[in-house]
Parts: structure tokens; sequence; C-alpha cells
């Protein structure tokens, strides 16, 4: 099956490209997220979905629990529910990676105040 792409959603810090909306096994959603250079995704998690993250390109700092990776192209990561997680890009060029959900039934992301 091929992605569905349409337009980029700007979220300030990133943006995201769902992908295979209404395609995949309910429960299941998948995207692009493009960190934008110099900018952060602050701490968050999520009540009840898993997040498996692919990285595309770039490097960044990120943070899932207690932990701190330096995170880069080809390295896999995975974050549970209710684990708080965020990502620091002090780069020049994007950081990209690729976000499958699972558990997923929509937006159940909790941001805490910095």
């Amino acid at each position: 099956m091929k992605a569905h792409i349409k337009n980029l959603i700007d979220r300030g810090t990133y943006r995201k490209l769902p992908l295979f909306e209404g395609e995949l096994p309910e429960g299941s959603y998948a995207q692009i997220v493009e960190v934008k250079p110099g900018r952060t995704v602050g701490k968050h998690y999520h009540l009840r979905q898993y997040e498996l993250f692919y990285i595309m390109s770039g490097e960044a700092r990120l943070g899932i629990g207690e932990r701190e990776y330096i995170a880069r192209p080809g390295d896999v990561f995975l974050v549970k529910p209710k684990t708080v997680h965020w990502v620091i890009n002090e780069r020049d060029e994007p950081f990209r990676l690729f976000v499958v959900k699972l558990n997923y039934r929509g937006d159940d992301s909790v941001w805490l105040g910095e």
C-alpha cells in the first residue's frame, strides 16, 4: 500500500505529515515528524499509545523517561504509554523521524509545563 502524501501540518516547533490515514489497522497511525532546526518538542506523554521512532535524518537529543540519547539516522526507539519524552534539535538542519503509533485512539497527548 502506498502512503497518501498530503500537506504538512505545522505545530510551531515541528511539522508532521500523516501517512496511511484510514488504511492501517484500527489503533494504528503513522507519520513523519520534522523537528525544525534549533527547536524543541517539549516534555509530554501519551495516556494509552505506544510510539515507535525510526530516525530518518539529522541528529538530536531525545529524552525518554529518565534517559537522554543522541538520536541518529537508523536508530529505533520505543516509548511506552505514560512515559515522558521530548526532543531537542540543536542543529542547523531538520531532525526527521518516522513515527508509528500503536493503541492509537486519537490524540491523547499530555503536555507538561516547562
